[in-house]
């Protein structure tokens, strides 16, 4: 980069490329807690309930700091909220690093990055789009949505290299660089831009009444509550249902049953989501984005519900039946995210990306839990198809449910 573009700040591509790349730096600490959790609980001697509130305080504190943090984006420039955040973020998993010893330290560690992130995911966005062409807007965000699955798949990869060559707190230390290293480029290589003068002296709870107002932004935030309902609740169960259908039709894995292990399944078939991610916003480009998404949410649990139902059948169709489900799932995560950008009012966009992020990630805490009600109710001992596909029913109905009512907001005018 020469100084006269550094000074002007990036701009179209060369600026897609940054902030993703950034996200991905900023998402190294996301997963070090759970990639490290066997590891931890035995050195500190945690209990589960422990270990759980450790890994469940992220999403919490990202909850409820992304309504403040990201509509501060609408009355301050964007790079300052997202160069905040990276610093809060990095101070989470340098804590980790430097002095935790047991549950109340770790737990403010995981809290800390997890306000961090609420101020640099959706806020990261909403800096990069403000600074495209409309044109560009699309596509942009289906990259920068879809890359967050390497950046959470890298968080796994750095941590087990790190703590099996050098210790866990390296492992930590590591994952605290990255978002220091984002929030630098955020501050120094993006060209500043003075918020909307209509958005500067409005309150939050007016601009998020607001919000409210613009029906079509509210159809997509319904949509990616239900997606996220779905997407969490599958994340969280994948691997014990993989490990339920290779323990069910262990005879069909052979000479592969060295490597064929859920982990591994899992690791492979969550590829298949950044190429349906970008590949069907480039479809809803051409073609009309409320019938994909239509499509998508009526054919996810049904193809969740057939995986469960194969697994007494035939290993290799149910595999291929969950990557169909993960990579169906996945699909319309772009498209909406893309969607309610488009739909947002320029001096509401920051507000309208808080509302968006608080409830998706919020059906998010809630949804695995369901799940597990499920698999309960239907097969208490984790060995029926049956109790498989009641839980797949459990995170698909949402989106079922909701289908018309989105149809509805989604081809409205907006108050």
């Amino acid at each position: 980069m020469d100084v006269k573009q550094s000074r002007r700040g990036l701009t179209g591509y060369k600026l897609v490329t940054a902030m993703c790349v950034c996200e991905i730096l900023c998402m190294a600490g996301f997963a070090t807690f759970p990639a490290l959790l066997p590891t931890l609980r035995a050195d500190w001697g945690l209990d589960n309930w422990q270990a759980g509130l450790i890994g469940g305080v992220l999403f919490f504190a990202y909850v409820l700091a992304v309504p403040i943090l990201s509509s501060w984006t609408d009355r301050y420039d964007a790079r300052f909220v997202y160069f905040g955040s990276s610093l809060v973020a990095a101070s989470g998993s340098f804590l980790f690093g430097f002095v935790a010893e047991g549950f109340w330290v770790a737990l403010a560690g995981q809290a800390l990055f997890g306000a961090g992130f609420a101020g640099i995911f959706m806020p990261g966005l909403k800096l990069l789009t403000d600074r495209i062409p409309q044109p560009m807007h699309s596509r942009a965000t289906a990259f920068y949505t879809a890359l967050s699955g390497i950046g959470l798949g890298a968080s796994f990869a750095l941590a087990g290299w790190l703590e099996a060559g050098l210790g866990w707190r390296w492992a930590f230390f590591a994952a605290g660089i990255g978002p220091l290293i984002a929030g630098l480029v955020a501050l120094m290589c993006v060209a500043p831009r003075p918020p909307d003068p209509a958005a500067v002296n409005r309150s939050l709870i007016e601009g998020f009444r607001l919000v409210l107002r613009n029906r079509p932004a509210l159809g997509f935030v319904l949509g990616y509550t239900a997606h996220t309902w779905e997407l969490y609740g599958l994340r969280s169960w994948m691997v014990g249902f993989l490990a339920f259908a290779v323990i069910y039709r262990a005879d069909e894995l052979g000479d592969a049953a060295g490597w064929a292990t859920p982990t591994n399944i899992a690791a492979l078939i969550s590829l298949t989501g950044l190429v349906t991610s970008i590949g069907t916003n480039e479809l809803a480009a051409r073609f009309s984005r409320m019938q994909l998404l239509a499509s998508i949410m009526i054919a996810t649990p049904l193809v969740g519900i057939a995986a469960a139902l194969a697994a007494p059948l035939s290993l290799a169709l149910t595999v291929v039946l969950v990557a169909i489900y993960y990579g169906l799932v996945m699909s319309d995560s772009a498209v909406l995210t893309a969607g309610v950008v488009s739909s947002a009012k320029p001096d509401q966009r920051g507000a309208t990306m808080a509302i968006y992020s608080a409830l998706g990630f919020s059906a998010g805490l809630f949804s695995p839990v369901a799940f597990g009600l499920a698999l309960d109710l239907g097969g208490p001992r984790l060995g029926e198809p049956s109790g498989w596909a009641l839980g797949f029913l459990a995170i698909g109905l949402p989106s079922l449910l909701a289908i018309g009512i989105v149809r509805r907001l989604v081809t409205a005018k907006s108050v």
